[in-house]
């Protein structure tokens, strides 16, 4: 599936290696779509605020917010509402995936995550599908 150069996704995320991971997924799987990047849920509203990407990658354990308190953020913008947000993960139980989807998050994947997984959903949020 080609995306249009003209996409953005924002990854929210405190690890390093997960952001150096991301990026070379990024690089070689989508390598149309800029990702923004932001090491903390506070840094990532204000870009995700000021840029509108149409994805945001949303890490649920930061240090500054938890995931759930930057979606409800997210949310309560009516600038940044409308943007998908995929959470990302290690808790793994049925009970926290459940959560997220009451949370609005469009999708929830799980470290360690699947690259071919992860670059199908992003494909597929950024398509616009469910």
């Amino acid at each position: 599936m080609l995306v249009d150069r003209k996409q953005t996704v924002l990854y929210v995320e405190d690890n390093h290696l997960n952001m150096a991971l991301m990026h070379h997924i990024f690089k070689k799987n989508l390598p149309s779509v800029l990702l923004l990047k932001a090491e903390t849920a506070a840094l990532g509203l204000q870009i995700a605020r000021r840029t509108l990407p149409d994805l945001i990658i949303l890490d649920i354990g930061l240090p500054d917010l938890n995931g759930y308190e930057a979606m409800e953020r997210l949310q309560n913008d009516e600038l940044t509402r409308p943007i998908p947000v995929l959470a990302i993960s290690a808790f793994a139980q049925r009970s926290d995936i459940e959560r997220a989807q009451n949370a609005g998050f469009s999708g929830y994947m799980t470290k360690p995550f699947q690259v071919k997984a992860l670059t199908e959903a992003v494909e597929k949020l950024l398509a616009g599908i469910d």
